[in-house]
């Protein structure tokens, strides 16, 4: 018996585009189509329920900023099938392609778009648009549930809130499965200015804090056995890690250092002193070497 499916979708000023993309999406055979309106300027959730009844809308009020991952979230906790294929509003599904993952997918994996199959839907060539499709993922939803979803701490382009839940999902014992690029007609094109307006961060912070974050965790995960970390501590660790990305580009090399052990030594005379402790540090670089002064297309791509 083929696995129910549902579609989720976040828009925040890509109102033009899922008026193209979702009554693609309403032609998959998918039990529901959940559209998160993520603070839209646009009002896309009224115009959801307007055109199109019978789809579900989530809307997320007072957000200034950004968060996919956020939206995503928000969807996924309303849905209520087997499968959640979470497809972005610039993407348009090929016909039948919904059908086809539900039914191909094998049991524990979860679905995926290689780097280099977005290859062709990059027609301007630009380099933000040559991993477009990354964040096209199908998961089964109790998975997803079990490891808490998406980590909504990641801010901004490029922080890698996919490749997390990619990295988890591995840890918990699900497999990637690559899909087709024929599962996709078309790729809204948009500039990079499109891409990061609502975002808060710079692509140079939010790329940085991603890796020293992502790095991070997945070793503390690995340490403790985990899938997941509480949400303060994340959120404690984030915040440390988008400090030291600010400082790059004034430094060539930005670390984040977290203790993982502090306790005293019970000898401390053997030393040569009254008191001793010992500390354990996980300590994430990253460096950068042959700085470029001007990329004129990432500069183009600062939030504003």
């Amino acid at each position: 018996m083929q696995r129910s499916f549902s579609i989720i979708t976040t828009c925040k000023g890509r109102l033009e585009h899922l008026k193209q993309t979702l009554p693609r999406m309403l032609e998959q055979g998918a039990a529901e189509v959940i559209v998160v309106d993520y603070s839209c300027p646009d009002g896309t959730g009224d115009w959801v329920r307007e055109h199109f009844p019978v789809v579900r809308v989530v809307k997320l009020e007072g957000e200034e900023g950004f968060s996919n991952w956020r939206g995503r979230n928000a969807g996924a906790a309303v849905a209520t099938s087997d499968l959640v294929l979470f497809c972005d509003a610039d993407t348009i599904l090929a016909p039948g392609a919904g059908e086809a993952i539900a039914r191909e997918l094998p049991p524990r994996s979860f679905g995926f778009f290689k780097r280099g199959a977005t290859q062709r839907f990059n027609k301007a060539r630009l380099r933000l648009g040559s991993n477009q499709l990354r964040g096209f993922h199908a998961i089964p939803l109790r998975a997803f549930r079990n490891l808490g979803g998406y980590d909504e701490v990641l801010r901004g382009w490029g922080a890698g809130g996919d490749t997390d839940l990619e990295d988890r999902m591995g840890m918990a014992g699900l497999k990637g499965h690559a899909l087709e690029p024929s599962l996709v007609e078309e790729v809204i094109q948009h500039d990079n200015a499109d891409r990061t307006r609502h975002h808060v961060d710079s692509i140079r912070v939010s790329y940085c804090s991603g890796l020293l974050y992502r790095r991070a965790k997945m070793i503390l995960l690995a340490m403790r056995r985990r899938v997941n970390l509480p949400l303060e501590l994340r959120r404690q660790i984030y915040e440390k890690a988008r400090v030291a990305a600010g400082s790059l580009g004034s430094r060539d090399t930005v670390a984040l250092s977290i203790d993982v052990e502090n306790k005293p030594i019970g000898m401390p005379l053997q030393l040569g002193y009254r008191r001793a402790a010992q500390k354990a540090v996980v300590r994430v670089e990253v460096s950068g070497v042959g700085k470029v002064e001007e990329i004129p297309e990432l500069l183009d791509a600062q939030p504003r």
